[in-house]
């Protein structure tokens, strides 16, 4: 279980054909945030790193939720690839220059 924003989320390994995992034009996804019951289902046969990409991917649509962020579908699926793709190494490059400001470099 997960806390964003003072809401609790689970996150729950599921079978590859599970019913959350469907979108709504019948096609399967590898996970699924739900806003509704709070849970992200992933599927349980994901591993490495790319099932880090997609919790984080599932993580940032929470997130959105949580902080009622409120997009269209395409630009949230936007910035939640972005996040996962790419926010290991913004997070670095920040803490890398917030640290050289502190030491006033």
């Amino acid at each position: 279980m997960i806390n964003i924003n003072g809401e609790e989320w689970n996150i729950l390994a599921v079978p590859p054909n599970n019913e959350k995992l469907y979108r709504r034009d019948g096609s399967l996804s590898v996970a699924a945030c739900d806003d509704a019951d709070k849970t992200i289902y992933i599927n349980c046969l994901l591993k490495g790193n790319f099932l880090k990409k997609v919790i984080c991917h599932e993580i940032t649509h929470a997130a959105m939720f949580s902080y009622d962020v409120n997009l269209t579908i395409d630009q949230e699926e936007l910035i939640a690839d972005i996040i996962a793709t790419y926010g290991d190494e913004i997070i670095y490059i920040t803490n890398k220059v917030f640290r050289k400001m502190k030491r006033g470099e």
